[in-house]
């Protein structure tokens, strides 16, 4: 499951499937606060933190 994640300040968002609606919030971001935002795969560790 990808999720949008800035290492600057810690944001992350995740978003089910659509990666129409993961690109929106990753350009959203960077224009709100000029950080660069990377797309990466949510791991088995970060899913258990969820739980």
């Amino acid at each position: 499951m990808p999720i949008a994640y800035c290492e600057e300040c810690d944001w992350s968002r995740r978003v089910e499937d659509d990666d129409g609606e993961l690109n929106e919030v990753m350009i959203r971001h960077y224009v709100e606060t000029g950080h660069s935002v990377e797309q990466r795969e949510l791991r088995a560790s970060d899913r258990e933190l969820e739980s």
